[in-house]
């Protein structure tokens, strides 16, 4: 017998096992106990940036602006929607985002027409 033959044979005979069986059970729930929260956490945080840079995308197409991704305004990326060179709106939200010094001077190459919104599919039915 082959030595890949042998492993294989092993491993077919460990998971027919109940013992090893639940040993991998236990220690999959503990992995997902542990990682459940960080990988929450990750999700959450993807998923404000996401909404986040929909609306000021939506809000772009709206008035006919353009849009620049992460910039940073005091140390935080933001995704700003601007309207012939001047910051309309700061998603998160920025106070008084006109008369921020980060946007003084701001490079307008790296603000962006927003994409025409996707026309949604039609499903075929059979």
């Amino acid at each position: 017998m082959s030595a890949a033959r042998g492993v294989a044979a092993a491993a077919r005979a460990a998971a027919r096992s109940k013992a090893v069986r639940a040993v991998a059970v236990s220690a999959g729930g503990a992995a997902v106990q542990r990682a459940g929260p960080v990988a929450q956490e990750r999700y959450a945080a993807w998923r404000d940036r996401r909404v986040r840079r929909d609306r000021a995308v939506a809000l772009a197409r709206q008035m006919g602006g353009r849009v620049s991704e992460d910039t940073i305004i005091a140390g935080e990326p933001h995704v700003i929607v601007w309207k012939d060179g001047v910051p309309v709106q700061a998603f998160p939200h920025v106070e008084e985002l006109a008369g921020r010094p980060e946007l003084a001077g701001f490079d307008a190459r790296l603000a962006y027409a927003p994409p025409a919104p996707r026309e949604r599919r039609r499903r075929l039915r059979r």
